[in-house]
């Protein structure tokens, strides 16, 4: 398994993944799968081309060459939202739960905002009813900072949560051991 961010070469197999994931688990996307089905590949492209910057982009976990999960980052334009970034659109193909791949996703995405100058938060959010994806924010320290109730429509509620340097920090050495992120040198620690 590997993760790495995604290319426009990557649109079709985002594609089809993510239209799996649309019809799967509708309740994870803000988006509906008849809104996304016949969207051009041209403008999937657009969407899994990572911005210079690093503001946007989405991360793949892929087993052998076959993409399984997704997730993307994204960093607000206006200046006075660039201290953080949110985490969206997470995705791990059923047969391939329960292996870390979410966690990876994860972990790509924490060290992309960490090379980002400025970012000090993540947001997630995530369906209350979502047990696994809630657990996995609990090992990774996000702090839950409020519910949004009827988000995608009636009955919906939402638990959002953040993750921000200081608990990143205060998290490293279970993260290191957990292998999340490689050990940090002596000379980086000083």
């Amino acid at each position: 398994m590997r993760v790495r961010q995604l290319t426009p070469d990557d649109a079709a197999a985002y594609q089809r993944l993510r239209l799996q994931g649309l019809q799967e688990s509708p309740t994870a996307f803000s988006a509906s799968y008849s809104a996304e089905a016949d969207r051009p590949l041209s403008e999937i492209a657009v969407r899994v081309t990572p911005a210079p910057d690093g503001s946007l982009c989405v991360f793949g976990a892929f087993a052998s060459e076959n993409l399984v999960g997704i997730l993307a980052f994204v960093r607000p334009a206006r200046e006075k939202l660039r201290h953080g970034a949110e985490l969206a659109g997470m995705y791990v193909a059923p047969e391939f739960r329960r292996r870390g791949l979410g966690r990876a996703l994860v972990d790509a995405a924490l060290a992309h905002a960490r090379s980002l100058p400025g970012v000090r938060q993540l947001k997630l959010t995530v369906n209350a009813a979502n047990a696994p994806a809630r657990a996995l924010h609990k090992m990774l320290g996000a702090i839950e900072v409020g519910r949004k109730r009827d988000y995608y429509g009636p009955g919906d509620e939402r638990i959002v949560a953040k993750i921000d340097r200081a608990i990143f920090e205060q998290m490293r050495p279970k993260y290191e051991r957990l292998g999340f992120i490689p050990p940090r040198t002596a000379e980086a620690a000083a």
